[in-house]
């Protein structure tokens, strides 16, 4: 009986450590892609915040919306992706 008892113990201990192993790899996989959505609009904001003299779409009336519906884009077409893909 005891021998039972220790086996069905040790099946239901690794039964929650394999489902805690998939709750954690969901959450890194979101966090994956987060990090991956939000890294090119980081490097937008990184080289528009520079505020060089030279850069000719600073004169441009549009430039502003115009990087503003780039980073939109590409935040939405990741989403559709990552969905496409089911990993989120």
């Amino acid at each position: 009986m005891s021998n039972a008892l220790v086996d069905y113990t040790t099946q239901i201990r690794d039964d929650y450590e394999a489902n805690l192993t998939d709750k954690q790899n969901h959450i890194l996989t979101i966090l994956t892609v987060v990090t991956t959505i939000f890294s090119p609009l980081t490097l937008i904001t990184g080289w528009y915040g520079m505020n060089f003299k030279y850069m000719p779409e600073l004169n441009s009336e549009y430039a502003y919306p115009a990087v503003f519906i780039i980073s939109l884009l590409i935040a939405v077409f990741s989403l559709l992706y990552f969905k496409h893909k089911k990993w989120l």
